[in-house]
């Protein structure tokens, strides 16, 4: 460990060399080499995910006692602006366009161990460490910087979809619900000061948030199984997505969002961040429509003006538009079977064929996707109405991963039996 007395103006030039760094460095790379458009794609996911997760896990540090910044100079929440988005450059594109074919798990051990490990003790006044700041360190990469070079990794390559649409709903979460309102409130004054406010109130808000982020959360999750993409544009989905919660509304996201920051805004009692929720109007009226029209509508030129003329963009319906039916296939000798067939019927499940079938599994099958077991009832339920669905959808966003993890898990297992077999 290193502890050097630094000139304080080293420091601060350090300080803008931490961004006009990688800046530069990233301008360079770029124009450097013939990037194709996936890699350039990749590296703007990483910085927007490193973007958010960064200042998460900088505040994040800040409340543990890790360390906290010196300085009053653009800062935010006690995070230097320019360190702030610098960061996200290097751990981001720079690194990845500079070393493309190097697995981030060799990339960043030696940075944390190097550089970290050994000066970082010698930042006072820009940095003030706190006894646990290595954890801290650790915790930062781990959590921020690992997975935005993944994320550009895994993207350029095409490959590991459900875990990048899974990382960019994270970096957006962070980016919409943590850096915005707090910019607003910087800028239009107010904290983060939930202590403050009525419990009940809190408690509420709470509960209204929980199926606003249910509704984001699947359709993105919806995008992956049954779209083959990702809710950006420029990572687009390879088939139009009628099914889930997209059956009851065009814009989920823009919904869960905009909902979100107005329940966000009486939460802490800020009508400013309440009012963001007029900007996602605005984006879907401006880009999300010029969307539609210039993408969905010339790449499903038959799907998307059928399903636009039946599903609403901001009001959801009660009940879905379902066009081709789904087909449930159970066993009428088993009870549970029985009751969930019964229960279905009683409610007049819409778009659902129920075909009984003795000794057969319960089985859910739409053509695109099928579904066993529980996940199968789960997704039974946005036939019924939309407050069912959100129950459904929030059970497969816990369900859906599950499932794949353990189908990975068993092929693996399958592989080294074989291995060793042989």
């Amino acid at each position: 460990m290193i502890a050097l007395e630094l000139p304080v103006p080293v420091l601060w030039a350090l300080r803008w060399a931490l961004f006009l760094g990688p800046l530069a460095a990233c301008a360079i790379l770029v124009r450097r080499d013939g990037h194709d458009r996936r890699t350039l794609v990749g590296c703007l996911f990483a910085f927007l995910y490193g973007l958010g997760l960064i200042f998460g896990t900088h505040i994040l540090a800040a409340a543990m006692g890790w360390w906290r910044y010196g300085g009053q100079t653009l800062m935010l929440q006690g995070i230097p602006a320019d360190i702030w988005i610098g960061g996200a450059l290097l751990f981001g594109p720079v690194l990845f366009l500079a070393f493309p074919r190097t697995n981030p798990l060799w990339l960043l051990p030696p940075i944390v161990a190097g550089l970290h490990g050994l000066f970082f003790l010698s930042l006072p006044p820009l940095v003030h460490p706190g006894p646990g700041w290595f954890p801290g360190v650790v915790t930062v990469f781990a959590t921020a910087h690992l997975p935005a070079l993944a994320l550009a990794r895994w993207t350029a390559q095409d490959r590991r979809l459900p875990e990048r649409a899974a990382l960019l709903a994270l970096g957006y979460g962070f980016l919409a619900f943590g850096v915005l309102p707090c910019l607003i409130l910087r800028a239009m004054g107010g904290e983060w000061d939930l202590a403050g406010r009525p419990p009940l109130l809190t408690a509420f808000c709470l509960v209204l948030l929980a199926p606003l982020f249910v509704l984001g959360l699947s359709a993105v999750q919806l995008f992956v199984m049954y779209g083959e993409g990702t809710p950006i544009p420029l990572d687009p989905t390879q088939r139009l997505v009628r099914t889930g919660v997209f059956a009851y509304v065009t814009n989920p996201m823009q919904l869960s969002t905009a909902a979100s920051w107005v329940v966000m805004g009486l939460a802490l009692g800020s009508p400013w961040i309440a009012a963001a929720a007029l900007m996602a109007w605005v984006f879907v009226l401006g880009m999300v429509r010029w969307h539609h029209r210039h993408d969905l509508l010339v790449r499903f030129p038959q799907g998307w003006p059928e399903y636009r003329a039946h599903v609403p963009e901001w009001r959801p319906r009660w009940r879905p538009w379902i066009p081709e039916a789904a087909r449930l296939t159970l066993d009428p000798a088993r009870p549970l079977h029985r009751r969930l067939k019964a229960w279905l019927a009683r409610r007049e499940a819409v778009g659902l064929s129920l075909e009984p079938l003795p000794g057969a599994r319960l089985v859910y099958d739409d053509g695109l996707v099928r579904l066993n077991g529980p996940l199968a009832a789960l997704k039974c339920l946005e036939h019924v109405h939309f407050a069912w669905a959100l129950v459904g959808a929030a059970g497969l966003l816990v369900g859906w991963p599950l499932a794949g993890l353990r189908r990975r898990w068993q092929a693996r297992s399958r592989g080294r039996g074989a291995t060793h077999h042989a």
